[in-house]
Protein backbone atom coordinates (compact mmCIF):
# COMPACT_ATOMS: atom_id res chain seq x y z
CA UNK A 1 0.00 0.00 0.00
CA UNK A 2 2.90 2.57 -1.03
CA UNK A 3 1.92 4.07 -4.26
CA UNK A 4 -0.60 7.51 -4.45
CA UNK A 5 0.94 8.99 -1.21
CA UNK A 6 -0.51 11.85 -1.40
CA UNK A 7 -4.34 10.55 -1.07
CA UNK A 8 -6.04 10.41 2.12
CA UNK A 9 -5.27 7.75 4.10
CA UNK A 10 -8.65 6.27 4.27
CA UNK A 11 -8.48 6.40 0.33
CA UNK A 12 -5.60 4.32 0.14
CA UNK A 13 -6.76 1.93 2.15
CA UNK A 14 -10.17 1.76 0.28
CA UNK A 15 -8.44 1.15 -2.88
CA UNK A 16 -5.85 -1.72 -1.70
CA UNK A 17 -8.83 -3.56 -0.31
CA UNK A 18 -10.41 -3.11 -3.52
CA UNK A 19 -7.78 -4.33 -5.43
CA UNK A 20 -7.49 -7.42 -3.98
CA UNK A 21 -11.51 -8.00 -4.15
CA UNK A 22 -11.04 -7.37 -8.05
CA UNK A 23 -8.04 -9.66 -8.81
CA UNK A 24 -9.84 -12.45 -6.26
CA UNK A 25 -6.98 -12.54 -3.21
CA UNK A 26 -10.54 -11.84 -1.54
CA UNK A 27 -13.28 -14.18 -2.82
CA UNK A 28 -16.91 -14.01 -2.48
CA UNK A 29 -18.39 -14.46 1.32
CA UNK A 30 -14.83 -14.05 2.91
CA UNK A 31 -15.42 -12.12 6.24
CA UNK A 32 -12.38 -8.89 7.05
CA UNK A 33 -11.01 -8.30 10.26
CA UNK A 34 -12.76 -6.15 12.42
CA UNK A 35 -12.57 -2.61 12.65
CA UNK A 36 -10.29 -3.02 15.56
CA UNK A 37 -8.12 -5.68 14.51
CA UNK A 38 -7.79 -4.30 10.91
CA UNK A 39 -6.73 -0.68 12.82
CA UNK A 40 -4.20 -2.49 14.45
CA UNK A 41 -2.81 -4.34 11.59
CA UNK A 42 -2.15 -1.38 9.43
CA UNK A 43 -1.48 1.15 12.44
CA UNK A 44 -3.88 3.30 11.96
CA UNK A 45 -7.04 4.35 13.60
CA UNK A 46 -10.10 2.73 14.05
CA UNK A 47 -12.01 6.18 12.47
CA UNK A 48 -9.78 5.63 9.11
CA UNK A 49 -10.71 2.18 8.59
CA UNK A 50 -13.98 2.19 9.49
CA UNK A 51 -14.27 5.22 6.67
CA UNK A 52 -12.59 2.82 4.06
CA UNK A 53 -14.89 0.20 4.88
CA UNK A 54 -18.10 2.53 4.95
CA UNK A 55 -17.08 3.36 1.22
CA UNK A 56 -16.61 0.43 0.03
CA UNK A 57 -19.90 -0.95 1.19
CA UNK A 58 -21.52 2.27 -0.45
CA UNK A 59 -19.78 0.92 -3.95
CA UNK A 60 -21.13 -2.75 -3.08
CA UNK A 61 -17.60 -4.55 -2.22
CA UNK A 62 -18.34 -5.58 1.10
CA UNK A 63 -21.83 -5.61 2.85
CA UNK A 64 -22.11 -5.74 6.52
CA UNK A 65 -23.89 -8.85 8.45
CA UNK A 66 -25.83 -7.48 11.61
CA UNK A 67 -23.87 -9.37 14.32
CA UNK A 68 -22.12 -11.27 12.11
CA UNK A 69 -19.45 -8.68 10.76
CA UNK A 70 -18.29 -7.38 7.33
CA UNK A 71 -17.81 -9.54 4.12
CA UNK A 72 -16.46 -9.15 0.70
CA UNK A 73 -19.68 -9.29 -1.22
CA UNK A 74 -21.26 -11.52 -3.84
CA UNK A 75 -20.65 -9.83 -7.32
CA UNK A 76 -23.71 -8.42 -9.15
CA UNK A 77 -25.10 -8.83 -12.38
CA UNK A 78 -26.29 -6.29 -14.21
CA UNK A 79 -28.91 -6.54 -16.62
CA UNK A 80 -29.34 -4.18 -19.40
CA UNK A 81 -33.33 -4.00 -19.67
CA UNK A 82 -34.13 -4.26 -23.58
CA UNK A 83 -31.30 -6.33 -24.04
CA UNK A 84 -31.51 -10.10 -25.41
CA UNK A 85 -28.22 -11.72 -23.44
CA UNK A 86 -28.59 -15.50 -21.78
CA UNK A 87 -27.64 -15.83 -18.86
CA UNK A 88 -24.24 -17.94 -19.34
CA UNK A 89 -23.13 -14.96 -21.78
CA UNK A 90 -23.60 -12.44 -18.73
CA UNK A 91 -21.54 -14.83 -16.50
CA UNK A 92 -19.01 -15.53 -19.26
CA UNK A 93 -18.75 -11.54 -19.21
CA UNK A 94 -17.96 -11.27 -15.51
CA UNK A 95 -15.42 -14.38 -15.17
CA UNK A 96 -17.89 -16.20 -13.27
CA UNK A 97 -18.47 -20.07 -13.23
CA UNK A 98 -21.80 -21.34 -14.31
CA UNK A 99 -23.95 -24.58 -14.03
CA UNK A 100 -27.42 -24.93 -14.63
CA UNK A 101 -30.12 -27.69 -13.45
CA UNK A 102 -32.68 -28.81 -15.50
CA UNK A 103 -35.57 -29.14 -13.00
CA UNK A 104 -38.41 -29.72 -15.27
CA UNK A 105 -39.35 -30.35 -19.03
CA UNK A 106 -42.86 -31.68 -19.92
CA UNK A 107 -45.28 -30.44 -22.89
CA UNK A 108 -48.22 -29.19 -21.88
CA UNK A 109 -51.28 -27.66 -22.65
CA UNK A 110 -51.86 -24.18 -22.66
CA UNK A 111 -53.57 -22.70 -20.28
CA UNK A 112 -55.43 -19.15 -20.26
CA UNK A 113 -52.54 -16.83 -19.00
CA UNK A 114 -49.79 -18.97 -21.49
CA UNK A 115 -52.01 -18.69 -24.46
CA UNK A 116 -52.59 -14.81 -23.57
CA UNK A 117 -48.71 -14.44 -23.64
CA UNK A 118 -48.23 -16.39 -26.34
CA UNK A 119 -50.81 -15.53 -28.30
CA UNK A 120 -51.77 -18.94 -29.57
CA UNK A 121 -54.94 -20.92 -28.50
CA UNK A 122 -55.69 -22.31 -25.19
CA UNK A 123 -55.12 -26.21 -24.94
CA UNK A 124 -52.32 -26.04 -27.38
CA UNK A 125 -49.26 -27.67 -26.91
CA UNK A 126 -46.46 -26.09 -25.49
CA UNK A 127 -43.20 -27.27 -24.12
CA UNK A 128 -42.65 -26.07 -20.18
CA UNK A 129 -38.52 -26.06 -19.09
CA UNK A 130 -37.45 -24.88 -15.73
CA UNK A 131 -34.24 -24.36 -15.03
CA UNK A 132 -31.74 -23.36 -12.04
CA UNK A 133 -28.97 -21.55 -13.14
CA UNK A 134 -25.65 -21.27 -10.86
CA UNK A 135 -22.97 -18.53 -10.54
CA UNK A 136 -19.58 -19.60 -8.82
CA UNK A 137 -21.81 -22.79 -7.61
CA UNK A 138 -24.73 -20.06 -5.60
CA UNK A 139 -28.29 -20.57 -7.56
CA UNK A 140 -28.85 -17.65 -8.42
CA UNK A 141 -31.57 -17.52 -11.05
CA UNK A 142 -34.85 -20.25 -11.39
CA UNK A 143 -35.51 -19.29 -15.38
CA UNK A 144 -39.52 -20.27 -16.24
CA UNK A 145 -39.67 -20.65 -20.07
CA UNK A 146 -42.75 -21.41 -22.60
CA UNK A 147 -42.30 -21.92 -26.17
CA UNK A 148 -44.86 -23.07 -28.67
CA UNK A 149 -44.30 -26.54 -29.71
CA UNK A 150 -45.19 -26.07 -33.13
CA UNK A 151 -41.96 -23.17 -33.28
CA UNK A 152 -39.40 -25.73 -31.57
CA UNK A 153 -40.30 -29.10 -32.55
CA UNK A 154 -38.04 -31.66 -31.00
CA UNK A 155 -36.77 -29.64 -27.75
CA UNK A 156 -36.38 -32.63 -25.73
CA UNK A 157 -33.30 -33.84 -28.15
CA UNK A 158 -31.26 -30.98 -26.81
CA UNK A 159 -29.29 -30.46 -23.37
CA UNK A 160 -30.72 -27.54 -22.02
CA UNK A 161 -28.38 -27.81 -18.89
CA UNK A 162 -25.26 -26.84 -21.57
CA UNK A 163 -27.13 -24.70 -23.99
CA UNK A 164 -28.78 -21.24 -23.83
CA UNK A 165 -32.47 -20.90 -24.81
CA UNK A 166 -31.60 -18.02 -26.33
CA UNK A 167 -29.10 -19.75 -28.63
CA UNK A 168 -31.09 -22.92 -29.81
CA UNK A 169 -34.13 -20.51 -30.70
CA UNK A 170 -31.55 -18.49 -33.16
CA UNK A 171 -29.19 -21.01 -34.04
CA UNK A 172 -31.09 -24.09 -34.32
CA UNK A 173 -34.52 -23.23 -34.78
CA UNK A 174 -34.20 -20.22 -37.06
CA UNK A 175 -36.15 -17.45 -34.91
CA UNK A 176 -34.98 -13.47 -35.25
CA UNK A 177 -35.93 -11.79 -32.06
CA UNK A 178 -37.51 -8.19 -33.43
CA UNK A 179 -38.63 -7.04 -29.86
CA UNK A 180 -38.87 -8.03 -26.23
CA UNK A 181 -41.59 -6.58 -23.81
CA UNK A 182 -40.23 -6.93 -20.44
CA UNK A 183 -41.66 -6.32 -17.02
CA UNK A 184 -39.92 -5.88 -13.44
CA UNK A 185 -41.63 -6.92 -10.11
CA UNK A 186 -40.07 -7.13 -6.60
CA UNK A 187 -41.93 -10.61 -5.35
CA UNK A 188 -41.39 -12.58 -1.99
CA UNK A 189 -39.91 -16.48 -2.40
CA UNK A 190 -42.85 -18.79 -1.82
CA UNK A 191 -41.61 -22.31 -0.33
CA UNK A 192 -40.79 -23.50 -3.32
CA UNK A 193 -38.25 -21.19 -4.52
CA UNK A 194 -37.04 -20.33 -1.78
CA UNK A 195 -35.78 -24.00 -1.62
CA UNK A 196 -34.48 -23.90 -4.89
CA UNK A 197 -32.67 -20.47 -4.50
CA UNK A 198 -31.37 -20.88 -1.12
CA UNK A 199 -32.90 -18.27 0.69
CA UNK A 200 -35.16 -17.92 3.05
CA UNK A 201 -39.04 -18.03 2.71
CA UNK A 202 -40.45 -14.90 2.27
CA UNK A 203 -36.92 -13.38 1.23
CA UNK A 204 -36.82 -10.57 -1.76
CA UNK A 205 -36.51 -11.39 -5.26
CA UNK A 206 -36.30 -9.68 -8.57
CA UNK A 207 -39.25 -11.37 -11.13
CA UNK A 208 -38.30 -10.69 -14.72
CA UNK A 209 -40.95 -11.34 -17.36
CA UNK A 210 -40.31 -11.40 -21.02
CA UNK A 211 -42.06 -12.19 -24.06
CA UNK A 212 -39.56 -12.70 -26.94
CA UNK A 213 -41.03 -11.50 -30.40
CA UNK A 214 -40.37 -13.06 -33.48
CA UNK A 215 -39.59 -11.44 -36.99
CA UNK A 216 -41.68 -14.13 -39.54
CA UNK A 217 -45.02 -13.53 -37.92
CA UNK A 218 -44.29 -10.57 -35.81
CA UNK A 219 -45.70 -13.00 -32.74
CA UNK A 220 -44.52 -14.28 -29.26
CA UNK A 221 -41.61 -17.16 -29.46
CA UNK A 222 -41.08 -16.73 -25.93
CA UNK A 223 -42.56 -16.43 -22.72
CA UNK A 224 -40.51 -16.70 -19.69
CA UNK A 225 -40.73 -15.69 -16.23
CA UNK A 226 -36.98 -15.34 -14.33
CA UNK A 227 -37.09 -15.12 -10.77
CA UNK A 228 -33.03 -13.34 -9.31
CA UNK A 229 -32.25 -13.12 -5.84
CA UNK A 230 -32.24 -9.75 -5.27
CA UNK A 231 -27.91 -10.06 -3.59
CA UNK A 232 -27.52 -10.98 -6.83
CA UNK A 233 -28.92 -9.08 -9.82
CA UNK A 234 -29.93 -5.45 -10.45
CA UNK A 235 -31.38 -3.84 -13.68
CA UNK A 236 -30.09 -1.14 -15.69
CA UNK A 237 -32.63 1.09 -17.85
CA UNK A 238 -30.65 4.01 -20.03
CA UNK A 239 -33.24 5.43 -22.66
CA UNK A 240 -32.73 8.95 -24.71
CA UNK A 241 -35.73 11.44 -23.33
CA UNK A 242 -37.82 12.95 -26.24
Amino acid sequence: MTSGLNKPLYVRIQEHVAEMILSGKLAPETKIPSERDFSEELGVSRMTVRKAITELVSEGLLERRHGSGTYVARPRVTYQAGELVSFIQAMKDRNLATASQLLEFSEVAASRRLAEQLEIEIGEPIYRVVILRFANRVPVVLERAYFPCTRCPNLEEWDLEKTSLIDLLIQVYGAKPVRISQTFEAVAANETIAKQLRVEQGAPLLMLSRVLYGADSGTPIEYSQDFLRSDFARIHIDFPLN
